[in-house]
C-alpha cells in the first residue's frame, strides 16, 4: 500500500509540475499571429502590444511582426534585431526605423506612412 501511495504522489507531483510549465508558455505559444496582446515591455515596464502585418493596415514594415510600446509619448517598435523609434520623442533614444520601413508600392520613392502604427502606440500611453 505504501508503494502505491508513493507512486500516486509522484504521479500527481509530475502532472502538477508539467501543468505549471505548460500553462505559462501556452498563453504565449497558442496565441495566433493575428492576436494583439497588451502587456509591458521587458526593458522598462511601459505599456506594449504585439502587432502584425495582419493587424495593422497598411503594414509599414518589412518584418511580419513586433512589439509596439509607449513610454511618455515615445512610441517604439521592437523586433529581435533591435528597437526603433517611430516618432520624434522615441528617436531621441532609439534609431529611426529606416532599415525595416517598407516602400510604398503605390507611390514610387516614398514609404508607407507610420501614422496608423504611431496612433496605436500613443493609445498605449493613455
Amino acid at each position: 500500500m505504501r508503494i502505491r501511495a508513493t507512486a500516486a504522489a509522484a504521479a500527481v507531483s509530475g502532472v502538477l509540475a508539467l501543468t505549471a510549465c505548460t500553462s505559462s508558455s501556452a498563453t504565449a505559444d497558442n496565441r495566433s499571429d493575428d492576436a494583439k496582446s497588451v502587456g509591458t515591455a521587458e526593458d522598462g515596464g511601459e505599456p506594449s502590444g504585439h502587432i502584425t502585418d495582419r493587424t495593422v493596415k497598411p503594414w509599414p514594415f518589412t518584418v511580419a511582426s513586433g512589439t509596439l510600446a509607449c513610454s511618455g509619448q515615445a512610441v517604439t517598435f521592437t523586433i529581435p534585431e533591435g528597437t526603433y523609434g517611430l516618432n520624434d520623442a522615441a528617436q531621441r533614444k532609439h534609431p529611426a526605423p529606416d532599415p525595416i520601413w517598407a516602400d510604398d508600392p503605390n507611390n514610387a520613392g516614398t514609404r508607407i506612412p507610420l501614422t496608423e502604427v504611431i496612433a496605436q502606440g500613443l493609445e498605449l500611453c493613455k
